[in-house]
């Protein structure tokens, strides 16, 4: 399948293309976007929202030591 990219600008509506001959007399998809440019704003996203340390008040430090070896503790004694 054959493709072709191009930047064109729309004058009074109408948009001028020439194309090859491999595509002559054949169907085609015609599929137009604008394209952002630097007069125009970024659009707006939202600031990401973080669960990061929203649980920190449950925390136990004094068993943070034994964290690293809680699973394999936990493996190594399942019969």
């Amino acid at each position: 399948m054959e493709a072709i990219r191009t930047i064109e600008r729309v004058t009074h509506g109408e948009l001028h293309l020439q194309l090859p001959e491999a595509f002559w007399g054949k169907e085609v998809e015609v599929i137009i976007l604008a394209t952002a440019t630097a007069n125009e704003p970024a659009p707006f996203t939202k600031p990401r929202k973080s669960l990061r340390g929203s649980l920190k008040e449950y925390a136990h430090p004094e068993r943070m030591a034994r964290e690293q070896t809680t699973w394999s503790d936990a493996v190594s004694d399942a019969p």
